[in-house]
Formats: structure tokens, sequence, C-alpha cells
């Protein structure tokens, strides 16, 4: 007999883009004291990442996107545009930590389309929050009749 997955089985893949070596470990660390299961992939640049997004056709709305503004080469504003620009990847949720507070900064992430745009977590346990609180509108993206299309 041949059970179906629920949306409650399925798993994102996590992309985490930072050239920073160790925010990319703590966000690991955090997210593998979740237990959540998900998968992560690791990029250091937003080249990398539309990249493997480029090669990767497969399931794309399994993927979550955390992305930091700050880069070499392609930023994450930059990253994000490119992102956004492609119809089929419109309705990935992307998460761009940039460093500060500036409101022209923030809603210039929300119209680019990104779902948080929020200053990176100084603690261990803000980033667990952020990451539960994208990992929630992942599920209830994907459970949407919407999501179907």
């Amino acid at each position: 007999m041949e059970t179906k997955e629920t949306t409650s089985d399925r798993k994102p893949t996590i992309l985490l883009v930072d050239d920073d070596e160790e925010d990319r470990m703590l966000m690991r660390m955090a997210l593998d004291s979740m237990e959540m299961g998900a998968p992560v992939r690791e990029f250091e640049s937003g080249e990398r990442l539309l990249s493997y997004m480029q090669q990767q056709s497969d399931d794309l709305a399994s993927w979550i996107i955390i992305l930091d503004k700050y880069m070499p080469g392609l930023n994450g504003f930059d990253t994000l545009r490119h992102i956004k620009e492609n119809p089929d990847w419109q309705r990935i949720p992307v998460v761009l930590f940039v460093n500060t507070q500036n409101q022209g900064e923030m809603e210039l992430c929300l119209d680019l389309g990104a779902t948080i745009c929020i200053s990176k977590p100084l603690y261990f346990d803000g980033i667990k929050e952020l990451i539960r609180q994208v990992y929630q509108h992942w599920l209830d993206s994907v459970s949407s009749p919407s999501a179907t299309r």
C-alpha cells in the first residue's frame, strides 16, 4: 500500500548563503539543535547559490533561502533581485540578513521580494526563533491551495 506524503512529512532544504564561515557555522548549529531534519546546503556567495539553483530544477517549492546582505561579488540585494526575477523561483521564501535598521534598506529588501528582512540575531536563541518562524511560513505556504500551482 502506498503512503501519501503529508505536508508535515516534507522537509525544506535550507540554502544558507553567507561569506562568513563563523556565521554559517552558528546557523548550522542552530538548525541542528532544532532537530528539524531539514538538509542544509551552504554557499559562500550569491553567484554560487544562483549557479546551484540553475542546475537544480527539481522541487523548487522545497527551498528556504537564508541570505546575507554583505558579501563580495553579488551582495544579498543583487542575489535576491536575480532570484525574484526568475518566475520559477518567485515563491521561494528568502530571509535577507542586514546589519542595519536603515528603514530605506528594509523597504528595498521587502520591495525586492524578501519574505523577511532582519538584522542578524546576535544570540543563538534569536537565530533559532527566526528559523522557527521561517520554517512555519514555509509549512503554511506549501499547505496553501495556491502552492500546488
